[in-house]
């Protein structure tokens, strides 16, 4: 399997997805110095983050963590020794103030004109001419499910050391039509969901569908996305996930429109489900 490996290694070399240069064994999403430098939403925006003061600077905030493997990563390419507390829960630190920023930020305030949406956080702001782009480029057009799945375990471990997942009962991803389903072979959505799956233990359901066809959100600007995303969504909610605290997921959120309705047609199917919100990047300001 070594050699086997090696091989493999020699003839696709994996590299970054963000900056392009090679990864070394032990960095996994992407290289260590992007993971430094993601724009983690959590840091650069007060509403999320109540810890953060005016006059620091998020890139030298203390809660600015990257994934652990890119951590270690890092140290051993610096040529220091990568330190972990083993014991360590990265839950152990809830408490109802830390929560509070889940529980009102600007990516609710974007939903709350169409739905009741108890819970949101995203992994990371989303800027057009950031290299970040390439992330949600890879795993929309570039067939990279793999790809969309670490985003989803990354995205979920970093919301569990903030206190996200406490409660929740279920993961529910953002369709696709059926014909850009098809033409793309899966939906990003449900691999994200997938990845954050793997690190919650908690269920992915596809209780959403799309019922109409429409324009990409990704062509339209402002009203025309809030316009183009009304009434195209409807949910149909098993017995058993009656009354569950349910998170949509998706990969981008920048008006709100899509996860919105989203929310909307879950919360027409069940009346007592209380809908969360996951995108793995917010664009909004």
């Amino acid at each position: 399997m070594g050699l086997l490996r090696d091989v493999k290694e020699l003839l696709m070399p994996r590299v970054c997805p963000v900056c392009g240069h090679l990864m070394t064994d032990c960095e996994d999403v992407v290289c260590a110095f992007c993971a430094i430098g993601l724009p983690r939403y959590i840091n650069l925006n007060p509403n999320l983050n109540p810890n953060l003061n005016d006059n620091e600077n998020p890139n030298l905030n203390p809660n600015l963590n990257p994934n652990e493997n890119e951590f270690r990563a890092l140290k051993a390419r610096l040529g220091a020794k990568a330190s972990k507390n083993e014991d360590q829960n990265p839950n152990d630190n809830e408490n109802d103030n830390q929560n509070e920023r889940f529980w009102d930020n600007v990516l609710l305030r974007a939903a709350w004109s169409k739905a009741d949406v108890r819970r949101g956080t995203t992994l990371m702001a989303y800027n057009h001419d950031s290299p970040y782009h390439r992330l949600v480029v890879a795993i929309k057009f570039m067939d990279k499910r793999e790809l969309a799945v670490k985003l989803g375990r990354w995205a979920a471990m970093e919301a569990g050391r903030q206190g996200f997942w406490q409660g929740m009962d279920a993961l529910v991803p953002v369709p696709l039509t059926r014909w850009r389903r098809f033409c793309r072979g899966y939906n990003q959505a449900e691999m994200l969901a997938r990845g954050m799956a793997e690190v919650t233990g908690l269920p992915v359901l596809n209780l959403i569908r799309r019922t109409k066809n429409r324009k990409p959100q990704s062509r339209l600007n402002g009203m025309a996305r809030i316009r183009n995303a009304e009434g195209i969504y409807e949910a149909s909610i098993p017995n058993e996930w009656r009354g569950k605290r349910l998170v949509v997921v998706d990969d981008v959120m920048t008006t709100g429109a899509t996860m919105a309705n989203c929310a909307l047609a879950l919360k027409n199917a069940d009346k007592y489900a209380e809908i969360c919100i996951f995108p793995l990047a917010y664009a909004g300001k």
